[in-house]
């Protein structure tokens, strides 16, 4: 982060937000300060519901203009559907199963017959990042792309039998800068009267050591509340809140390695269903019109 911080309003909102940041990352400065960071979210419950889907079109996957999507869960503390997305820039994970029609979409298979042909697999194989488990990841742009030249429509009923076998990494709409990364990231990019108290949660009241200390530092009081229970333990946060992995562990996946992110920090939501990664993209032209 800066080593400082220009305070532009009354109430040192910015400068707290750059102390915090700053105990969260180490002390740790951008590394670059000419890199571009964003926020990726990931969550299997959101996933295994995600077909078929009304935004899933190739309209709204190559449209540069961020959006917000519907709520699946209702309002609770730190949810991410107060964010919008940047759909051309969220990544989409194929299966290596789905993709070679082997196992449940093979011969005499339960799932049948895949919601789009060889052809259309073929030229996602092309487009797309390979790991080593055969998987595909390829951006909504060009997935987006691909659905209108080979006709294959999300929204109907039949994508449905793909729930699970193709999940979306959510790229939160941000401004390419580290700091605004740490406040989608900390639920705080809303400012300081959207902050999580103590008392929206049930039960747990302290963070995990080494934060429960390191949070002391930061002087605004609601802010500190807000991002200890960001910093719960893991046991803790299985029920409510979240858990702080820092650079240390991918929150979901390393999958993002393979399109040449790097983690900045990471979090946690339940029993790891969920996770928010801020990570230094990739040196990689921005198609998106946000960042």
């Amino acid at each position: 982060m800066p080593e400082t911080t220009v305070v532009t309003d009354p109430d040192g909102w910015d400068a707290a937000l750059t102390g915090a940041f700053e105990i969260l990352l180490d002390g740790r400065p951008a590394v670059d300060p000419a890199a571009r960071y964003g926020v990726y979210y990931v969550s299997d419950s959101f996933d295994e519901f995600l077909f078929p889907n009304s935004w899933i079109t190739p309209a709204a996957l190559v449209g540069r203009e961020s959006r917000q999507l519907p709520d699946p869960d209702g309002e609770y503390p730190f949810s991410p559907w107060a964010w919008r997305f940047d759909l051309r820039e969220s990544l989409f994970l194929f299966d290596a199963d789905l993709l070679a029609g082997a196992g449940p979409w093979g011969h005499g298979g339960h799932k049948g017959r895949r919601p789009f042909d060889d052809a259309f697999v073929a030229d996602l194989r092309t487009l797309s990042a390979v790991d080593e488990a055969d998987e595909v990841l390829v951006y909504g742009a060009e997935l987006g792309a691909l659905l209108d030249r080979h006709g294959v429509d999300l929204t109907d009923k039949a994508s449905e039998k793909l729930n699970g076998w193709l999940s979306v990494l959510l790229r939160v709409a941000t401004d390419g800068t580290p700091t605004d990364a740490m406040r989608a990231a900390t639920f705080t990019g809303r400012g300081p009267e959207h902050l999580v108290s103590i008392h929206d949660m049930n039960a747990v009241r302290t963070a995990a050591e080494p934060w429960e200390e390191s949070l002391s530092a930061v002087a605004h009081p609601a802010l500190r509340d807000h991002l200890r229970m960001l910093c719960l333990s893991e046991s803790d946060a299985r029920s409510e809140g979240g858990f702080y992995y820092g650079s240390g562990r991918w929150p979901w996946t390393d999958v993002l390695e393979a399109v040449g992110c790097s983690l900045v920090a990471g979090w946690g939501f339940g029993e790891s269903q969920a996770g928010v990664a801020v990570v230094q993209l990739p040196e990689r032209a921005d198609t998106s019109g946000t960042k």
